[in-house]
């Protein structure tokens, strides 16, 4: 699949008992996975790393991502 059709896990659908910061938690890894297709990621990544570390010291990314339903990676930044 190239860079621009990437797919990604949609930690949007299904489980809807994950807190703001288990979200946050996932779409930073995400971002990290993303990273070797999408060099812009870089920076998202670091920002939301910094954000989950400012706001929930016990989630340490990378977070477990369960394989599933994906989405776009457009999507994925729309759903974010």
């Amino acid at each position: 699949v190239s860079c621009d059709k990437m797919n990604v896990t949609n930690i949007f659908a299904g489980n809807k008992e994950d807190d703001d910061m288990e979200v946050l938690c996932k779409a930073t890894t995400i971002a990290w996975e993303g990273r070797s297709c999408h060099m812009h990621l870089e920076g998202i990544y670091v920002n939301l790393l910094a954000l989950l570390r400012r706001q929930s010291p016990e989630h340490q990314a990378p977070c477990p991502v369960a394989a599933g339903n994906t989405t776009s990676l457009n999507a994925f930044f729309m759903d974010l």
